[in-house]
């Protein structure tokens, strides 16, 4: 399964994450979504999505690029997030719009810090590498 992370950082936390994802499970494709085409991503099989939490939502850049993506059929996406207290509606919002592109969504992972090391990736990044080994 061909498979890309695509994320958005405000502070460098979500990038930091997607970094950690990038190298725990060898997906060399990483995209900024701020300088990325949405349609470079209909060629990947899944789709693993990551953004900070703004107000309890998902940022509005990671769903202005899901409102952006090329409709599809049969592809999947793994979504992951950084917040500092609650994930709020998040998941809920990303999974409509996903939803509406044709992406079915499966595991979802949250990180909580108030500053974030690479530890605090390790049981969510163990999460992935479970699903994506199913």
């Amino acid at each position: 399964m061909k498979s890309c992370i695509v994320y958005f950082s405000q502070t460098g936390n979500t990038k930091m994450f997607a970094e950690a994802i990038s190298r725990a499970l060898d997906i060399p494709d990483v995209y900024d979504m701020t300088t990325t085409e949405p349609s470079t991503i209909s060629e990947y099989d899944l789709l693993i999505l990551g953004t900070p939490v703004h107000g309890f939502n998902p940022s509005k850049e990671s769903i202005s690029f899901v409102e952006s993506l090329p409709e599809t059929e049969g592809k999947k996406a793994i979504l992951f997030i950084t917040c500092r207290l609650w994930k709020g509606s998040t998941f809920g919002k990303l999974k409509k719009e996903l939803k509406k592109k044709g992406y079915s969504t499966g595991l979802c992972v949250d990180v909580k810090a108030k500053e974030f090391t690479e530890d605090d990736f390790a049981g969510a990044i163990n999460k992935l590498e479970k699903e994506l080994k199913k």
